[in-house]
């Protein structure tokens, strides 16, 4: 139930992130069309900073965690033992969920006071930008739950979030 939870959870994120590539790639595409004729968009920088990028960073971080995607040098942890690389990647998992609980209970409070001032980036217009401080902690958040699933069935023996041969779509 916690495993359907987390994984559905994350699969949403990382779609989110990714429809919002593709709603920034025509952003960009557009605001570069329209300035050949003389009549740019105004604000793209702004929305692009804000509205785009830090939600595409964000948002899939469980997801990449989940498909094993996030980078990792094994040059002494190859030779590791199973059970011995299970409690290492484990420990990792426990210290990496507390740095992003901080992180994200940091970025929450930091978005309520940015929500309680109504923050705008200005430009060209005044563009909001309270929400979109939100994904932070939301991103995190879900990542540090994800992390210490990891740690818990790590720590239980179940090898198959570190597998190397593992199918990330059987996982589900």
């Amino acid at each position: 139930m916690i495993r359907k939870g987390l994984f559905g959870a994350s699969n949403v994120l990382a779609a989110v992130g990714a429809a919002i590539v593709l709603i920034m790639m025509l952003h960009i595409t557009l605001d570069v069309a329209l300035r050949f004729i003389g009549i740019p968009l105004k604000a793209t920088i702004e929305i692009v900073q804000a509205w785009y990028m830090v939600p595409v960073a964000f948002l899939p971080l469980a997801y990449i965690e989940k498909i094993d995607g996030h980078i990792s040098v094994e040059l002494v942890s190859q030779h590791f033992a199973p059970k011995a690389l299970r409690i290492l990647v484990g420990c990792v998992s426990l210290l990496c969920a507390a740095y992003f609980a901080a992180f994200a209970w940091r970025t929450g409070i930091d978005a309520i006071g940015k929500y309680e001032v109504r923050e705008v980036a200005l430009g060209d217009v005044a563009v909001v930008v309270w929400p979109t401080r939100f994904v932070l902690p939301i991103g995190c958040g879900l990542f540090v739950l994800f992390l210490l699933y990891k740690a818990a069935r790590l720590f239980a023996g179940d090898a198959s979030l570190i597998a190397k041969d593992h199918d990330p779509a059987k996982l589900e």
